[in-house]
């Protein structure tokens, strides 16, 4: 499991290129309530950027 707070915004523009997004969740996952009545932020400031598929491997690996 990823030692983080992931999120699950499905209607987020960038969460094609966001690791709180991405990340390989585990059974015992947490995750940021958010409340979905709110349109979702240009700005997140939640946004963790991650730019291709090996710095996602890199960045499951090291948070763990």
């Amino acid at each position: 499991m990823v030692d983080i707070s992931m999120c699950s915004r499905r209607d987020c523009k960038d969460k094609q290129t966001c690791f709180r997004y991405l990340a390989m969740p585990d059974e015992w996952q947490s995750y940021i309530i958010i409340d979905i009545q709110e349109p979702c932020k240009d700005n997140c400031e939640l946004y963790w950027r991650c730019r291709n598929p090996k710095e996602l491997a890199m960045m499951n690996k090291y948070n763990r």
